[in-house]
């Protein structure tokens, strides 16, 4: 498409993978979070979900093997557009990408009822039940949203990079930390949180080399949990 790398037979593929990937996520609560979330212990539940991921990754290892493929081998140029910084028009349409979902994601949490239902929920969800919220219903749309959007990810690191079944392990550490340092819970705080990361990944292998990029992000979020535990954009508990 244009100056893209890629064209609407990896946008179709995208589609399908929204659906499938939504419909995986859906399996594993039915299989495996729901029976834990009984528990009403999280720190069971977060442990779980490592290993599922691993379990998930191993699998596609063994049914694809580890060898990294490409969507497309096609050479783009990047344009430069000041300060030093060039792009690509994959990397533009990405970018576009990013802001039109994240703004829907917005747009869902504070402006629709499915949304206020899932902060309610995540607040206190003994409260939620009593105040006749379907717990159920609003923990499967979450999964629906949270596996569509991390099905949308998966490709753009693809599109990026390369595709490979642990192409997604070195994103854990920067994703948490810029979820932290937004504050957990704010979509804004989460984007601003995302570019702070990445850019002190970026200077940092820019000046001290690529080896400590996984460094600054830990000490990025070890230095937020000292001083502001709540992040940027966090809201205190009362």
């Amino acid at each position: 498409i244009g100056s893209l790398s890629f064209g609407w037979p990896l946008i179709v593929a995208l589609i399908v993978g929204i659906a499938f990937t939504a419909l995986l996520a859906l399996l594993l609560d039915k299989v495996l979070f729901a029976r834990l979330r009984s528990q009403g212990q999280a720190i069971i539940v977060v442990m779980a979900s490592f290993g599922a991921s691993m379990a998930l990754r191993s699998l596609l290892e063994f049914t694809f093997t580890s060898r990294p493929t490409y969507f497309s081998r096609a050479i783009q140029i990047a344009m430069p557009v000041g300060f030093g910084i060039r792009i690509t028009p994959d990397q533009i349409a990405l970018l576009l990408l990013t802001a039109v979902l994240v703004f829907g994601v917005h747009l869902l949490m504070t402006r629709t009822q499915t949304g206020r239902s899932m902060q309610a929920l995540s607040q206190n969800a003994a409260l939620a039940r009593i105040v006749g919220i379907d717990v159920a219903s609003v923990v499967r749309v979450t999964w629906i949203i949270g596996g569509a959007l991390a099905c949308v990810a998966g490709v753009m690191i693809g599109v990026l990079v390369q595709i490979r079944p642990f192409m997604g392990f070195d994103m854990l550490l920067p994703m948490f930390a810029a979820a932290i340092l937004g504050g957990i819970g704010s979509i804004p705080g989460a984007v601003l949180g995302g570019l702070i990361i990445g850019l002190a990944e970026a200077g940092a292998v820019q000046l001290i080399g690529a080896e400590w990029r996984a460094a600054v992000s830990f000490i990025i979020l070890m230095a937020v949990l000292f001083a502001r535990p709540i992040g940027l954009f966090g809201v205190r508990e009362r």
